[in-house]
């Protein structure tokens, strides 16, 4: 039977809307230097199991700098796929560090072994930070960060995301390093984090920040994410009590989001939990049980969302399934419709998205609709054997 809104853990596009605004403008912090032309180049990944298909892509735009990051596992293990975006502020190092290590730490926590995926992402998503300070955490945001700026160390570069094998495969039990950095706070940049993990037909998403998650059940959005900014009232009660303000829809005057992984300077009140802080790595969870009205997932940052609602988006991508079958491409073309023609507002900001489409159990549906599938196999199938790769653009600095 079908679950109503309130019971799948759901929310319709239009409970949402004032969460879709465009603020046009970022602190020179976030935002950083528009181009004179922008970046049009995409990077960009297909894949597939007996489960899902996939298609991802990332675009710099006009924005001179990259800080987008993703990870996408169709099998973190035998039953579980795991799909995210992080979108970074500040600089890239966050969200790449996001996008190295989240996964990897979901995977080793004891309750992900326990079957309970949801305390196994919140437990990750605070973990980044705490792996973000000391002289460790210092080298490694570093490193991602290709150069140091200062205290937080760190300055953009290209993009990126990271080898399935390196991230699957090894684990770090992350040892404490001695060094000149030994009392790193953590990053003054952040990111935020949209995850979403697939087991059988158990759906959790993960989220803090303004990056968003959303399905299409039967042609209708549902929101499974809540943007996080200042002015929503559980988020506004936090960062007072902790001993911040908001101005201006910022906290502090400075930053547009309630919840990111990093942003230390605002995470310095010893007497509270990491939970509790003016702005916090706590992610919403959200556990939606899947069923076989649910066609498409998809996670992007909120250069997309700035430029499309989510029903515009659903509606928009199924019309454009009925005639391409590499989802990627489709992402590309997201990318493009949103695009600005020139410098300053929606439009300008980086564009990352990855589209998840759900595959049906052999014999579900209705004779027509198991042909179409099968079309659309055999079409799939076809593309890929003829196509000689799935990349387009530049190859990131560590491949996918």
């Amino acid at each position: 039977m079908a679950l109503s809104k309130t019971q799948s853990g759901i929310t319709d596009d239009n409970d949402n809307k004032t969460v879709n605004r465009k603020t046009l403008s970022k602190t020179a912090k976030e935002m950083g230097v528009y181009l004179s032309t922008p970046k049009t180049e995409k990077f960009s990944e297909d894949g597939e199991n007996d489960r899902l298909r996939f298609g991802l892509s990332s675009m710099q735009g006009w924005r001179a700098t990259m800080e987008d990051a993703h990870a996408a596992y169709p099998d973190l293990d035998s039953m579980t796929s795991f799909f995210g975006v992080y979108d970074g502020h500040g600089g890239q190092a966050v969200s790449k560090f996001c996008a190295k290590y989240l996964h990897q730490q979901v995977l080793q926590h004891e309750a992900y072994s326990a079957g309970d995926i949801g305390t196994s992402l919140q437990k990750s998503f605070l973990r980044m930070d705490e792996m973000m300070r000391g002289q460790r955490g210092w080298r490694e945001l570093a490193v991602l960060g290709d150069k140091i700026d200062q205290v937080s160390g760190l300055i953009e570069g290209l993009i990126w995301s990271p080898r399935s094998v390196e991230a699957n495969n090894h684990f770090d039990d992350w040892s404490s390093e001695e060094g000149p950095h030994s009392d790193f706070d953590g990053p003054t940049q952040g990111s935020t984090a949209c995850v979403a993990v697939i087991r059988n037909k158990q759906l959790i998403v993960a989220n803090a920040g303004d990056s968003r998650c959303v399905i299409s059940r039967k042609g209708q959005a549902y929101n499974l994410s809540k943007d996080h900014k200042p002015e929503l009232e559980l988020e506004k009660d936090r960062i007072l009590k902790a001993g911040g303000f908001i101005q201006v829809g910022r906290i502090n005057g400075s930053l547009n989001l309630a919840r990111a992984i990093g942003d230390a300077e605002f995470k310095q009140n010893k007497t509270l939990p990491a939970e509790k802080q003016i702005v916090t790595a706590n992610p919403d969870i959200n556990a939606v049980e899947l069923c076989d009205d649910d066609e498409f997932l998809v996670l992007a940052c909120d250069g997309i969302w700035d430029c499309m609602s989510s029903q515009q988006l659903v509606d928009y991508v199924r019309e454009q399934l009925s005639s391409e079958t590499k989802l990627s491409a489709i992402c590309e073309r997201v990318f493009d419709r949103c695009l600005a023609p020139t410098a300053g507002g929606e439009g300008c900001d980086n564009m990352t998205m990855i589209l998840v489409q759900f595959k049906r159990p052999v014999g579900s549906g209705t004779l027509e609709e198991q042909q179409e599938q099968q079309l659309l196999t055999d079409q799939t199938a076809t593309t890929d054997k003829s196509a000689s790769g799935s990349r387009s653009g530049p190859e990131s600095e560590s491949g996918s």
